[in-house]
């Protein structure tokens, strides 16, 4: 599945949003190579695509770049439960995409965003395996780090038809904490919409365990959408939408199949860098990060040392 590339148009206003100057790229990259050459702690990678993406998705503040990128390779070194053993034909992984659909839809909205899809196939949550269901949701975030262009920002849509309170009851405090940590922290998104269609009447319980750990600019960003699918469509128009909801592309089983093809098209690369990753043991400089500075010795982000004291708001 191809991700389709902004419009003309839509890249100049990306450009201007994103603050991209003529040679911008080319310098931001050769510093913040320079700046990786200087931390022994983090690997040395070989690929522009990567440290472009945190570059465009930093809007060329390099500072932040520099935060992001030390999370990045960080939280692999630290939560293995979910940065390790992600080959895509694993009957692990192979489940997971089986039990839930989540991969970015290939056309960006007018307003040059990638809208992502998220359903769950099964009503049983017993079934639900957290971390394997989290695990994939990263590999397909790396995947769109290698291949999406400049875009403006990210578009959730969550379909809660399948989910019951027995999902609810799988989903602990400790994993939901280090899933929201990664994706706030160590990776370049910018989320404008979350929008959860076909929702339940129990769907409060369900996000406030996600909306008590979100930056309160997330939390802002909540759709609920309990009635008709009319409604999804006064924010996102038709012509980006799978059929199912009302929309112009196809199917939605007919464009996960074609998303594993690309998960699994990527399986060398996943086996490659399992091992690139932070070695905290040769870190010199503190990590910045959460409105924090945490010392060498703070840097383990076990749930029982410092991660659980990590203040998010």
């Amino acid at each position: 599945m191809a991700l389709q590339r902004a419009s003309d148009e839509q890249m100049r206003f990306i450009i201007k949003e994103i603050r991209e100057a003529p040679n911008s790229c080319d310098e931001d990259l050769a510093f913040i190579r320079s700046w990786l050459n200087l931390q022994p702690h983090l690997p040395k990678i070989q690929e522009d695509r990567l440290i472009l993406a945190f570059v465009r998705g930093c809007k060329h503040d390099r500072e932040r770049v520099k935060s992001k990128m030390d999370m990045y390779f960080t939280v692999r070194e630290v939560m293995p439960e979910l940065f390790s053993q992600r080959d895509p034909l694993s009957p692990e992984i192979q489940d997971a995409c089986a039990f839930m659909q989540a991969f970015p839809l290939p056309r960006l909205t007018p307003a040059g965003c990638r809208i992502t899809l998220h359903r769950f196939m099964d009503p049983d949550g017993t079934r639900f395996n957290t971390r394997d269901c989290f695990k994939y949701l990263f590999m397909t975030g790396d995947i769109r780090l290698m291949e999406e262009e400049p875009i403006i920002g990210d578009v959730f849509i969550f379909d809660m038809n399948n989910i019951t309170l027995s999902y609810v009851s799988k989903l602990a405090f400790p994993m939901i904490k280090k899933v929201l940590t990664c994706a706030q922290e160590a990776y370049p998104q910018r989320l404008k919409q979350l929008h959860f269609i076909n929702a339940p009447t129990y769907i409060d319980k369900f996000l406030n365990l996600f909306k008590v750990l979100m930056k309160e600019k997330m939390r802002a960003r909540f759709h609920v959408h309990a009635g008709s699918i009319e409604s999804l469509h006064k924010w996102i128009h038709p012509s980006v939408l799978p059929s199912e909801y009302g929309g112009h592309l196809e199917s939605v089983d007919k464009m996960h199949s074609q998303w594993m093809k690309k998960l699994e098209s990527y399986r060398d690369w996943f086996l490659t860098h399992e091992s690139i990753k932070a070695d905290s043991s040769k870190r010199i400089t503190p990590i910045k990060s959460f409105g924090h500075t945490y010392n060498k010795n703070e840097c383990e982000f076990g749930w029982e040392g410092s991660f659980r004291r990590l203040n998010i708001d």
